[in-house]
């Protein structure tokens, strides 16, 4: 499938194909008319993180009680 006369040089569709997909109320992800961009079954839809998660852990009284063994 040649996508080239529907996707701009920087792989955004072009102006006048997002005007028919507008104009028709197709999917501007896959031009079906069944649904919206939004809830487009084939764009895959990842959530990445925007930065690290901190996470806390608790020192249990067993941890923090034991001694280092001695040789």
């Amino acid at each position: 499938m040649d996508l080239s006369s529907k996707l701009a040089s920087n792989g955004k569709l072009t102006s006048d194909e997002r005007k028919k997909c507008l104009e028709n109320n197709l999917c501007l992800y896959c031009g079906a008319g069944d649904y919206k961009l939004d809830s487009c079954p084939k764009k895959q839809t990842t959530v990445s993180p925007k930065g690290r998660g901190a996470s806390a852990t608790a020192d249990t009284p067993a941890a923090a009680s034991e001694k280092p063994s001695e040789k």
